[in-house]
């Protein structure tokens, strides 16, 4: 994957096995949801790059990256994932999708 996020980052997702965007079994990136100004394992959403990520203008509307960033912290938390600074500084900056 070219991204910045981390392989700790990666294996978060490991046992997900749905792209987000489309639900089929073929997810096989991680999309910065909010750009790549945080490598938040909380801005990332799992798709599959070329039939759901690359070209896709939907992605970039506010609530689509508001339901993409619910799902991720869901599925985090469900996966007993803790909350680092990090993770608290990018929600608050980004709390409007969050509401």
């Amino acid at each position: 994957m070219n991204n910045n996020f981390t392989e700790e980052t990666r294996e978060l997702f490991i046992w997900n096995n749905e792209c987000w965007w489309c639900k089929q079994n073929h997810w096989n990136c991680l999309h910065h949801v909010l750009g790549r100004s945080s490598n938040s394992p909380l801005n990332c959403a799992p798709l599959n790059n070329f039939q759901c990520h690359i070209g896709n203008g939907k992605l970039d509307t506010f609530d689509i990256k508001s339901k993409l960033l619910k799902k991720t912290l869901a599925y985090l938390l469900k996966n007993n994932y803790t909350l680092t600074t990090q993770d608290k500084l990018f929600m608050k900056k980004n709390k409007r999708y969050y509401e």
